[in-house]
This record gives C-alpha cells, structure tokens and sequence, in this order.
C-alpha cells in the first residue's frame, strides 16, 4: 500500500468536488443499487437480489454509471448537476487501468451540448492539475486538440470514413485488404469498424496533446442526438490523455420514440452475445421529453488521479485493489 498515492486520489476528489461548487453545479447523490440498469452491450452489471420486509424479491443491479437518474434529475427540473461516486462493472480486466469498482464523476447541464462539454473538461482538469500539490503530469498551455472522428480517420488511417458509414461489406473489404484485419461472418459493421480504430487511430490518439475526440457514427452513440447538419453522426465525445481514455459524453437523446428502438437493439445485441437482458426503464423513457436540450459526460476519476501521480496502474492508488480484496490468503492452520 503506497501511502502518499492514496494521499493523491483523496487530494484529487477534494478538488475535484470544489471546482464543480465553484462553477455552481450541485451534486446529487443518486442511487447506486436499482432494478432497472443501463443496456449497454458491451457493459456487465453486478446482480444480486433486494428482498422487501414480506419476503417478496427484486432483481437489483448496482450501477456501471448513474446516468438514468441524473437524466432523469434534469427532467424534473435540475440544471447543472454533478454526481461522484462509485460505479461497479463486472468482466473487466484487471490489468492495471480497471478495478470492477471505481470512482466516476458525472456532470450534467441545461442547455448545452459537446462544445460546452469539452470546455468543462479542460477547464476542470487544468484547475485540479494547477491546485494539485506537485504534479507529476503538467499540461501544456496550448489548448486541448478536438478532432471528429472523421478527422482522426483521415489522419491516422489514411481513410475517408463518410463514404463507409453503413457499407459493411466496403467496411470488410477495408479491413482485410488495407489492415490485414481478419472478419468473421457474423461481424457488423460496427465490429469492423472497432477492429481498425483500435489497432490504427486509438493508440495514437492523445500521446502529443490531450485530445478530445468527437462527431461519432450514430450506431455508436445510444443515448447521444444525432448531428443536426447530417444524421449519420451523432453528438458524442471522448477524451484521450496519454494513455488513457478519460471521459465519454453526448449531447443527450430526449427522443423516447428514438431511444426506445435503441434500447431495444441493444437488448437483441445483448440477446445475441449471450448476455442477460431485461425490461426497458419505462420511467426514464417518460421522462426523457422533459430533459430538454441538455449535455452530460462522464469521467474516470482514478484515471485523473493515475495520470497526475504518474503512475499507469489504478493499484498504487487504491488502498485495496482488486487482486488483493478478491484473493485472499491462505487461512492459517491452528499450531
């Protein structure tokens, strides 16, 4: 257990919290056990069982993030609100930069979308960094770099993603004959397309300057409004810092007749893969007209802290890491 770098994560909360008071934003702090968890297809939710004083017994899942209710916040009127607290995924890697329980901060504003989104991110990690005491990572005065995805294509593959967009067999042959990538059958075009971006633009996103990546394919974007100018992109953005993918945000979907046939694929991807589904949250569908033209991300608080304290690995900064709280020792025989 290294001391001063679990000093460094509590540092990194406590100002984290106070820049987001000194911007006016309240923090909210949502439920961490429900019954109705998100529908990613790619995320695995912690299930257990809530139990009433009858005897009578409810799924429950804890959260992979408190997005449902903080949308759901904003619909009953809040603006400018923030949640930071822990999130919980199962079937992650426990390879040095996932912990199946982790801290998440997400932020939320009225009125707003991916410009106002990266504005925040910059600004609130420029803050944290300056008030920090002896930052290992300094950022550079030059701003953050945004680039569309489209960009990024065009620069780091040598592509021109647009005419691809929905083309799975164009996308295949892509693959194959430019990438040397091997596809399989049952591959979509948004497998084939995560098959380049990982092996040619991801890795080199953020290893100059914090980039913030932005303006995704609308398949890749669930709970994000589609580009007003073309609707085959959609309002999203991520952050790359190094080698860390730091945050994930939209311009937030307030369509529940769109939202709807995206939750309901996702179920049918999640049917597909083999992986446990269940009902759509029919209470944040009904609320989600209310939310208004709004914004949110969420940001990986332990990434923040690694890159700062100058480390690669969330273990130095966790006082009990996976691999310790889930391998326990040997028990002692009695002499």
């Amino acid at each position: 257990m290294e001391i001063e770098m679990i000093k460094r994560r509590s540092e990194v909360v406590k100002l984290m919290r106070q820049w987001f008071e000194n911007q006016g934003f309240l923090e909210m702090l949502t439920p961490r056990l429900l019954g109705l968890p998100g529908q990613e297809p790619y995320l695995e939710p912690f299930w257990t069982e809530v139990v009433d004083a009858d005897g009578k017994p409810y799924p429950a899942a804890l959260i992979t993030s408190p997005e449902y209710s903080m949308k759901r916040l904003l619909a009953a009127g809040f603006d400018r609100i923030y949640d930071l607290g822990p999130c919980f995924r199962n079937n992650e890697p426990w390879d040095g930069t996932h912990d199946p329980e982790f801290l998440m901060v997400e932020w939320y504003r009225r009125e707003a979308g991916v410009n106002e989104l990266m504005d925040d991110t910059e600004k609130m990690m420029r803050w944290v960094a300056s008030q920090m005491t002896n930052p290992k990572f300094k950022f550079q005065d030059s701003g953050f770099r945004r680039l569309t995805v489209e960009q990024a294509w065009h620069e780091y593959a040598g592509v021109e993603l647009a005419p691809l967009l929905g083309d799975r067999e164009a996308m295949a042959k892509l693959a194959v004959e430019k990438f040397s990538q091997t596809v399989n059958p049952d591959d979509n075009w948004d497998d084939i397309y995560f098959k380049i971006f990982l092996s040619q633009i991801e890795e080199k996103l953020g290893l100059e300057q914090p980039t913030f990546l932005y303006r995704y394919p609308a398949s890749q974007a669930a709970l994000a409004r589609r580009s007003a100018d073309d609707q085959r992109w959609a309002e999203r953005v991520e952050l790359y810092v190094g080698p860390f993918e730091l945050a994930n945000g939209f311009a937030e979907l307030c369509d529940p007749i769109e939202q709807r046939q995206r939750f309901l694929e996702e179920k049918a991807l999640r049917s597909k893969q083999g992986r446990r589904s269940w009902l759509l949250d029919e209470r944040f569908l009904a609320d989600l007209p209310k939310m208004g033209n709004a914004a949110g991300i969420a940001f990986g608080v332990e990434r923040l802290v690694m890159l700062l304290a100058g480390t690669t690995s969330i273990n130095d900064i966790l006082p009990f890491p996976a691999r310790e709280r889930f391998n326990p020792l040997p028990e002692k025989t009695a002499e």
